[in-house]
């Protein structure tokens, strides 16, 4: 990608620019020579209606580019919304329709002007670029989004970066009827087993890796806990690293992340309603409002959501409830405040899991819809999010970011445990009460962000420090076990009432970290990334029954390096190579094992990645990358013990394809085929082989066709294929065959009376294929049946 100067013009800066003659000049000294290439590239702008000087601003953000303007020639006028996909001349020139005003270019630099013989002011119409405005991400726009926030500290260009990066956008997800992460392996081969059991929530593999459910997923990039189902009512897309992160996110799991990014409160006012129901009897009624002030500075979102839920588990019923408001406040032309509150309950029977049978076998003849647990056993979750964000800009070139994030989770967990099951399919059946948990992390972060030139090289600088602390609370569980039930039969017991003790602090975590990424442009077409986090972590557990500290204290202190080069021989065509490491907690022994629950000491990782993305067309992306990472082994040995030993080696290579192959065809399709190995464990059983749950093999792919014959109407397809997987580490279990499934859906977008609405009918797992959706030597999840869904949403 070629240097560019960046001059955001603010009002003082835009009135030095026209005040003094030699400011034009000034502006550009020691800029080197560009093309004009970049000013024809085609970019996707989402521009509110605001004050004309405001909108020149977001403009120059943008696109990155020097723009100089008399700020008395934008004074009392206001520019149109500029939203689709079009060149930075283009936007420009659309931002200016009506004013009086012209622009001119010269490279990397528009200088806006009177027209001659026009003077107008005034407000300007609303512009749309497209009859349908392509937003990044949209259906419009082939599910492509260009940005995205998690490669680095800001939204950046995804084609510039030099990480593996998927964004997942809300239509999408509303399209193929995803509600929340559980089903997020349909639409990327790299996530794998992201199902989860009816009440519980989806925890995905990235790269063949489990994620941890404490420290790999986030809220607009701050640290969230992943332990309670996550609406989507308000993401506006789902964004997921692949591969190690500790750059981003200081210690975690090395396969990815997982970020969740909320809906900013629109340029128009929405007045979205979305009714869905499915065969099962689950039924959800979400409304989506947004306003903003007549000025643009103030605006508000909210979103609310009441779910009856029957999952296709029969006697598994609940009901959740949803609200969240989001807030953008432009508190002067260069300070932005974000302000994001998040309230969730949730409360469902629970369906246990299965696990192999005594002889390693996969039980037979499962029936997933058929109820294994006790109508008296439920999950209920409550948590509530909040959190703000403040960006003051110092001048073009710097800026100072502050993020606070806080959340509370609430768990009573009345689980019950499916246990030595026979060939026969009897099985003990036990109840585990872990009632009054609670978990509470906050995270601080203040960052600087600057560009600045050291002689020929541009410099995009990010400098931070960020503190974590984490408290989870619980009661000392209790256990009994009910007696002998059968998988084809099963017996309902009394709830025998198990109680138990008041909620103790268990753990007391800190984390606190500097970080910083230099991004260094060495000519047009050579970026090398340069970044670090030195982070350390204090721990201290204590008994849940007690209070009393139990263990040694963790204290731990780290340097994780990442480095990066990016080749653009094409303004369309991206080449890179990188290298990171990465520290993570370690893991916790599974119920089963005879050393449960132990915290096991941290853990190293380490990645290689080489990777190529391209701009197909205006509307169609691609990339491939191959990638190796090496992590400490964790896995069960012959006698039962969750161990540390040896390493597991991820080999893999990606593909993706993503966007519209022709005005009527869009695909969304991806690849991953993996090696992945345990090695140097000392242990014969384990040694050179197959970590459980992992497959070899992984496709998916979304497929739309719109006839232009039939305006309104769109036709989708769906494929998902995985490999065949090993349901222990020491592959001595039963093969958890390979599997295909299929899903159809179509929608047709109208008007009631003057009103948008687009009716959905979507059908998943098409032939009512029995598969296992999670094979692991604790747990095995049947895939969910042939599941019919409709839904209508209404734009009013």
């Amino acid at each position: 990608m070629m240097t560019r100067p960046f001059t955001r013009p603010a009002p003082l800066a835009m009135a030095l620019a026209l005040a003094f003659p030699a400011a034009p000049a000034l502006a550009q000294a020691g800029a080197p020579a560009r093309s004009d290439a970049a000013v024809q590239q085609q970019q996707v702008f989402n521009l509110a209606a605001q004050p004309l000087g405001q909108a020149l601003s977001a403009w120059a953000l943008q696109t990155r580019m020097q723009l100089i303007v008399q700020p008395g020639l934008v004074a009392g006028k206001t520019a149109p919304a500029v939203a689709g996909s079009l060149t930075p001349r283009q936007a420009l020139e659309r931002l200016l329709a009506g004013s009086g005003l012209e622009s001119s270019f010269d490279g990397q630099s528009a200088v806006v002007h009177a027209a001659h013989g026009n003077h107008s002011g005034g407000p300007l119409p609303a512009v749309t670029v497209r009859a349908e405005a392509e937003a990044d991400g949209s259906s419009a726009a082939g599910y492509r989004a260009r940005r995205a926030s998690t490669a680095g500290f800001a939204a950046q260009d995804t084609l510039d970066t030099p990480f593996s990066v998927t964004v997942l956008s809300s239509e999408l997800f509303t399209n193929q009827k995803i509600d929340n992460i559980s089903g997020l392996d349909r639409l990327d081969a790299s996530i794998t087993s992201s199902g989860a059991s009816p009440a519980w929530y989806g925890s995905p593999m990235i790269r063949g890796l489990g994620l941890d459910n404490w420290s790999n997923f986030r809220y607009n990039g701050m640290i969230f806990i992943n332990q309670q189902v996550t609406g989507l009512e308000n993401k506006e897309r789902v964004e997921v690293l692949k591969g190690l992160s500790a750059l981003q996110g200081g210690f975690a799991a090395p396969g990815g992340l997982i970020n969740y990014v909320t809906k900013r409160p629109a340029a128009t006012p929405v007045n979205d309603v979305h009714l869905s129901a499915n065969q099962y009897g689950q039924a959800k009624v979400h409304a989506d409002l947004s306003r903003r002030t007549d000025d643009g500075r103030l605006g508000l979102r909210v979103n609310a959501a009441l779910e009856g839920e029957r999952s296709y588990v029969r006697e598994v019923t609940g009901h959740r409830r949803f609200l969240s408001a989001a807030v953008d406040w432009r508190l002067t032309p260069d300070t932005l405040v974000q302000l994001d509150l998040e309230h969730e309950t949730h409360d469902q029977t629970l369906q246990p899991v299965l696990r192999p049978n005594v002889n390693r076998g996969l039980p037979t003849n499962i029936d997933p819809r058929r109820f294994l647990g006790q109508p008296w056993a439920s999950f209920p979750t409550e948590s509530t999010v909040a959190s703000a964000k403040v960006e003051h800009w110092l001048n073009e070139r710097w800026s100072l970011v502050g993020d606070l994030h806080w959340m509370e989770l609430n768990r009573d967990q009345d689980a019950l445990a499916l246990g030595n099951i026979q060939p026969n399919g009897d099985a003990t059946l036990t109840q585990n009460v872990f009632a009054n948990q609670r978990r509470q992390p906050t995270t601080l972060r203040a960052m600087v962000q600057g560009k600045f030139h050291t002689g020929s090289v541009g410099h995009e600088l990010a400098l931070g420090v960020q503190s974590y602390r984490f408290k989870r609370h619980e009661s000392a569980g209790a256990s009994r076990v009910l007696g002998t039930t059968s998988l084809y039969n099963p017996v309902a017991f009394a709830d025998p009432g198990l109680t138990v003790g008041p909620a103790r602090l268990t753990t007391e975590a800190q984390e606190r970290s500097l970080f910083g990424q230099d991004i260094l442009s060495l000519g047009d077409a050579w970026k090398l990334h340069l970044g670090g986090r030195y982070a350390t972590r204090q721990q201290t557990d204590y008994s849940s029954a007690t209070g009393v500290q139990s263990g040694t204290p963790y204290d731990k202190s780290v340097f994780t390096p990442h480095i990066a080069l990016v080749h653009k021989p094409r303004p369309n065509l991206s080449v890179y190579a990188g290298y990171v490491e990465g520290l993570e907690q370690g893991g916790t022994a599974p119920l089963g094992t005879a050393n449960a629950n132990q915290q096991l000491k941290p853990r190293v990782s380490k990645q290689i990645e080489l990777g190529v993305k391209a701009d197909l067309s205006a509307d169609l992306s691609a990339s491939a990358a191959l990638f190796q990472i090496h992590r400490t082994a964790e896995y069960t040995n012959t006698g039962n013990t969750y161990v540390q030993d040896g390493l597991q080696r991820n080999l893999g290579l990606e593909f993706s394809l993503t966007g519209r192959v022709s005005k009527e065809w869009t695909l969304v399709a991806s690849a991953m085929l993996l090696d992945a190995e345990l090695q140097r464990t000392g242990d014969r059983s384990t040694e050179g082989k197959q970590p459980m749950n992992t497959p070899k093999q992984r496709f998916t792919a979304v497929a739309e066709y719109a006839p232009a014959q039939l305006p309104g109407w769109t036709f989708a397809g769906n494929w998902s294929y995985s490999g065949k997987r090993q349901t222990n580490d020491a592959n001595t279990g039963e093969v958890a065959p390979a599997y295909n499934t299929f899903g159809l859906g179509t929608r047709y977008a109208t008007r009631i009376a003057g009103t948008p609405a687009t009716f959905r009918l979507n059908i998943d797992n098409l032939f009512n294929k029995r598969y296992w959706d999670i094979a692991q030597a604790f747990s095995l999840l049947p895939g969910a049946p042939r599941t019919v869904s409709a839904g209508v949403s209404l734009q009013f």
